[in-house]
């Protein structure tokens, strides 16, 4: 029967359904640390930048582990006030407050015999942190409003992007809870460091908007070599979220390095940034059409503003058109990039360079 367990926990580690691609190596050093955390109970501290997929390793160290069969439940505890997460994680009784017009089971009763994800643990205030230490310590808790005690068998697993080390060091958060919390930190690896896989994730998300839109786009290798030199500091959301935008502004059926709609460029690697730079500057000499007056991170159709000559790699824009665009977008400096096939670190720049002082409404 154990043969069995484990069986089904590495098939569930190693493919987990299709929620994680990857086969770098750093992506799989934390698919071999899951698949050993998930054959206990102890709690998992998943750290590391935003958008590296906290939540996805979550649900797979729970899948791999003999609580799959029990509900996996989550909660995202940013911005949420110390009363309005009790009652979400311990739930309330009928009358227990204004609104509370009914009794409420919280989370925590929720993933009974399951596991419970934290997200954004970093987050929640100092009067809070005592109260879920004393739940996590002796596994019972009382609903708000409520005298019952109710005793809960989860397995907890926290995520954050915060380095706690110095929070703890600075007082704002307590020592005792985040040793609690900290029995086994697994650090999911950025983006930047998983060598191969943005055009496996990449190609991932398209069929994806392929299937919900009812379209059969593909990216030519060139465009793939692109996003692969890419620096993406939002990780695996700012691919998801480029590669939709590409997708949906894209003009053919086959994605060219000139449909990429990288936010701003800012994904860009400082080498990608200069090759284009030179490109566009270069081409100004010879007068470029407006096809190829390509902003980085902007498709070659989005100004509507008549091109002028690129001034050297500097990007300046004329003073008057420059105040024209402002005046349209209503002074707001990215949607005047976007108007006039600029970046907005481009627009700023011409801004100063001129002497144009911003108008605020």
């Amino acid at each position: 029967m154990a043969g069995s367990d484990d069986e089904k926990m590495h098939k569930s580690a190693v493919r987990p359904g299709a929620e994680i691609v990857g086969e770098s190596a750093a992506l799989k050093e934390v698919f071999e640390i899951a698949q050993i955390v998930a054959r206990s109970n102890s709690p998992v501290l998943l750290r590391g930048e935003s958008g590296t997929g906290k939540e996805f390793f979550a649900k797979l160290i729970h899948d791999s582990s003999s609580r799959r069969e029990k509900p996996f439940v989550k909660l995202n505890c940013a911005a949420l006030s110390a009363g309005v997460l009790e009652s979400e994680l311990f739930g309330h009784e009928k009358g227990a407050f204004t609104g509370a017009t009914s009794q409420k089971e919280g989370r925590f009763e929720l993933a009974h015999g399951g596991t419970l994800l934290l997200d954004e643990i970093g987050e929640i205030s100092a009067e809070f942190q005592a109260k879920l230490l004393r739940v996590l310590q002796e596994g019972e808790l009382e609903r708000v409003g409520g005298t019952k005690t109710l005793k809960v068998n989860v397995r907890l697993v926290c995520a954050t992007n915060k380095d706690l080390e110095t929070a703890v060091a600075a007082g704002e958060f307590r020592a005792d809870l985040y040793y609690r919390i900290n029995v086994v930190p697994i650090t999911l690896p950025p983006l930047r460091q998983r060598d191969g896989d943005i055009p496996r994730l990449a190609q991932k998300f398209l069929q994806r908007f392929n299937r919900e839109n009812g379209r059969s786009l593909s990216f030519a290798p060139s465009a793939l070599d692109i996003l692969s030199k890419c620096e993406f500091p939002g990780n695996i959301r700012e691919l998801q979220n480029c590669t939709q935008r590409t997708a949906t502004l894209a003009r053919s059926d086959i994605i060219v390095p000139q449909d990429l709609a990288c936010e701003q460029g800012r994904c860009y690697s400082p080498l990608l940034k200069k090759v284009v730079a030179e490109r566009i500057g270069k081409g100004s000499d010879h007068g470029l059409a407006r096809d190829e007056t390509v902003s980085m991170g902007q498709p070659r159709d989005a100004a509507p503003f008549a091109p002028e000559t690129v001034m050297g790699q500097s990007g300046l824009i004329g003073k008057e058109r420059l105040e024209q665009a402002m005046a349209t977008a209503g002074w707001v400096q990215a949607k005047a990039a976007r108007l006039l096939g600029r970046t907005p670190r481009q627009v700023g720049y011409s801004l100063r360079r001129h002497g144009i002082e911003r108008k605020v409404f």
